[in-house]
């Protein structure tokens, strides 16, 4: 018997492992947890615990389990409805630094990169030097649309002190 059990649990870690790397949507997950749950009962059992014993710890087993194989399908849901935060349009409202300017357009540097820039709609006087911050506004192409920072993007309300971890 200790020996059918062991076999389960391996069997359920497996299970849990291809469940890592290939999603079922959480099939591989529940099975490799009551297997890994009925192993240990198994185990418990042969070795001699009373039933008293081995029942409820392989119940807790599943129960944690399953639990934890909720909360991970409940982030996955909360992730998939996330706006992706990647890639050239993460750029919108990042600070830029003037690097040239001419008339309406210029390049600004932009995380660590240099962008075509343009004026954005309802720019009006001085128009940007270089060396000056600007808030890319939009992105278009490969062009960006910078725009005045407000008073807060440039000096933060808030100053940590010595004291803040």
């Amino acid at each position: 018997m200790v020996l059918l059990g062991v076999i389960a649990v391996l069997v359920g870690v497996a299970v849990l492992v291809v469940e890592a790397h290939i999603t079922t949507a959480g099939v591989l997950g529940v099975a490799g947890t009551l297997a890994t749950a009925t192993g240990v009962g198994m185990i418990l059992g042969g070795a001699g615990a009373a039933w008293w014993v081995t029942v409820p710890v392989a119940a807790f087993l599943a129960i944690a389990g399953l639990v934890t194989m909720l909360i991970i399908a409940r982030e996955v849901i909360v992730a998939r409805h996330q706006e992706i935060r990647s890639g050239p349009d993460a750029l919108v409202g990042s600070k830029a630094v003037v690097r040239s300017w001419s008339e309406r357009e210029g390049q600004v540097s932009v995380a660590g990169a240099l962008w075509h820039a343009e004026l954005a709609y309802g720019w009006e006087d001085p128009m940007p030097a270089p060396g000056d911050t600007v808030v890319v506004a939009e992105l278009d192409g490969l062009s960006v649309a910078v725009r005045r920072p407000h008073a807060w993007e440039v000096r933060p309300i808030w100053k940590p002190s010595s004291l803040s971890l």
